[in-house]
């Protein structure tokens, strides 16, 4: 069989792997919404919560979309390695989600439960789509992509199982906040699992890394942390300790956009 020909095969097998982990995650999260075991396992995490707020809110900001895209840009050696990747994976899945949420607008737990039921934690979204949620398909996608990498690097197994625990403990903030329901939670990591295939397919056969290590391309890369850094300057929660900690992770993206031009200009020099 030809090289291109089990480039195709082995394409088709992620994706058949994939699709299966999509499709049970659906029927797991419809099935806790058919028989209401949503409204019993939201309600019983949020009668005796286990831990602190401020923990909870320090670990939801690890889903957010923002902050994920700048862990897996920081994490690169250089850029253009995974970059294509990255940014594929974030724009497919803000399109996916948005789309789905768009499509089966379903109400947020405290629309349904009432908010003097839960223990809201940083003023979550009441209104909006409540399926799938955006946070563990952040988590999870950035996991993925991240335990992909490391394992090519021969990274030590136990730290890429840390980083898939922590990954979900991610995940499983959006419940803790009240801002998800569990099938929330449970159909956006079987969201990300697809995603990530999809894209890790795309990437395969065209990829942007070579633009992205051009000139243009680390203009557009220092425009990116630009506004991830913008973004991060307004505080999204109400504890001190996440919002210094909201605050170095912008200081973080800043220093990685003049670390970018410092490297830009001396290509130009050389």
């Amino acid at each position: 069989m030809s090289t291109s020909a089990t480039h195709v095969v082995s394409s088709k097998r992620i994706l058949l792997s994939v699709g299966v982990i999509l499709c049970f995650c659906l029927v797991f999260g419809v099935s806790l919404i058919i028989f209401e075991f949503n409204q019993q396992w939201m309600l019983r995490i949020h009668l005796d919560p286990i831990l602190p707020n401020w923990f909870w809110s320090l670990i939801n900001l690890f889903g957010d979309a923002w902050v994920v895209l700048l862990i897996l840009l920081v994490s690169e050696r250089r850029p253009g390695v995974m970059t294509s990747w990255i940014l594929k994976t974030w724009l497919a899945g803000a399109a996916f989600v948005q789309l789905i949420k768009y499509l089966s607008p379903m109400p947020r737990p405290a629309n349904v439960l009432g908010k003097e039921m839960l223990t809201l934690i940083d003023h979550p979204p009441l209104f909006s789509g409540s399926m799938p949620s955006g946070h563990a398909f952040a988590a999870i996608s950035c996991a993925l992509i991240l335990v992909t990498v490391m394992k090519q690097r021969g990274v030590n197994q136990s730290y890429l199982w840390m980083i898939a625990a922590f990954a979900g403990l991610v995940s499983w903030a959006r419940v803790a906040v009240g801002a998800h329901w569990p099938s929330d939670v449970i159909v956006g990591a079987g969201l990300a699992f697809f995603v990530v295939a999809l894209t890790y397919v795309w990437e395969t056969r065209s990829s942007w890394n070579h633009w992205l290590s051009s000139k243009h391309g680390a203009v557009l890369l220092v425009l990116i942390h630009s506004l991830i850094a913008v973004y991060l300057l307004v505080p999204q929660s109400d504890f001190l300790l996440v919002q210094i900690f909201q605050l170095s992770l912008a200081c973080l993206s800043v220093s990685k956009a003049i670390y970018l031009i410092k490297v830009s200009l001396w290509l130009r020099t050389t």
